[in-house]
């Protein structure tokens, strides 16, 4: 009786959090009412939803996790967290934050020593600020830190930086951090657009300082930054079916960065798999610079070659014009 009572509970709960992804797409389909709200931290505690609220700081963060389990952030704003991430969360399991606003902050979610289960999805960020107004410690959208275990993800956002009101570095970032076999990391059906002017940012890169079990797919992004997409060294990491576009501008450079940085401290890449992508990525110098691949990722990526074919077709109107709020306008429509 009591597994029976617990399936249910995860089944209610399963509903509740991804119905928005099932209705609507990309993005949150939220924009209020808010109720405005102080910082919030909590140490060690479970079973718990944060709904509705709206937060704002220029001095830390607006909502801290320590040891938590089984949390759902929903249906929350966060504006102008100039020096700090908004949400903070270090060696939980099972958080969820989805259906929120973020909106000029210096990053969106930092996950440290995560133990599994944590997912970002269906949200809407505006700017990532970086160091524009004096923080200096995290510049993504979504960055997983030495996390590990499965069940986690980064799907179904929406991303955009306005420039000259934005200074990413990586947008997305999965650094020394391990899925497994039965359960990768996954960022899916994610949209990106506008980067920089960082000279080694970019949009979304995976096996930073290594890792493993990592899956991205079926993600959009246009002028990300320095770089599309990169694998920065691990194992068993798959890239594959993303579009990726970008026009000349002072800091691009490749679309695709294949390449194990840190081979000497964390060992040789194996079983990376980078297939089906469409690339139409022009450098600084105005010549198309689809794929770099480096010798140390050859034996690992057998079919890097085809990496470096470019796809002329993509323009930057693989996204619509509008892609923040977009699902809340036909949410009223309905």
């Amino acid at each position: 009786m009591i597994r029976i009572i617990n399936n249910i509970r995860h089944l209610i709960l399963f509903t509740i959090v991804l119905l928005p992804s099932l209705l609507f797409g990309q993005g949150s389909n939220y924009t209020g009412p808010y109720e405005k709200s102080l910082s919030l931290e909590y140490k060690e505690k479970n079973d718990f939803v944060i709904d509705g609220l709206e937060f704002s700081s220029s001095d830390g963060k607006c909502i801290t996790l320590w040891g938590c389990e089984n949390v759902v952030i929903r249906n929350c704003k966060f504006k102008d967290v100039f020096v700090d991430a908004a949400v903070y969360v270090q060696g939980s399991t099972n958080v969820t934050i989805t259906n929120c606003q973020f909106e000029n902050v210096q990053a969106g979610l930092i996950v440290s020593r995560g133990k599994g289960g944590i997912k970002f999805e269906n949200n809407s960020v505006k700017n990532i600020v970086g160091d524009l107004h004096g923080g200096s410690r995290f510049s993504q959208a979504v960055q997983f830190i030495e996390s590990n275990g499965p069940g986690n993800s980064i799907s179904y956002n929406v991303i955009e930086n306005i420039p000259g009101e934005s200074f990413p570095e990586d947008i997305i970032n999965i650094f020394h951090s391990n899925g497994t076999a039965e359960s990768p990391i996954i960022i899916k059906g994610n949209w990106i657009r506008g980067g920089g002017p960082s000279a080694s940012g970019g949009g979304i890169l995976m096996g930073d300082w290594g890792g493993s079990y990592q899956i991205a797919e079926d993600n959009i992004l246009v002028n990300p930054g320095q770089y599309g997409m990169g694998i920065g060294g691990g194992h068993d990491i798959i890239l594959r079916n993303n579009k990726i576009y970008a026009k000349q501008q002072p800091f691009t450079n490749v679309g695709l960065s294949i390449c194990n940085w840190t081979q000497k401290e964390t060992g040789p890449s194996s079983n990376i798999i980078v297939e089906n992508n469409s690339i139409n990525w022009t450098n600084k110098e105005g010549a198309i610079s689809t794929a770099w691949v480096y010798e140390n990722m050859h034996d690992a990526c057998p079919d890097w070659q085809k990496a470096s074919i470019p796809d002329l077709s993509i323009t930057e109107d693989i996204l619509p014009n509008n892609i923040l709020n977009r699902n809340a306008l036909e949410a009223k429509e309905q």
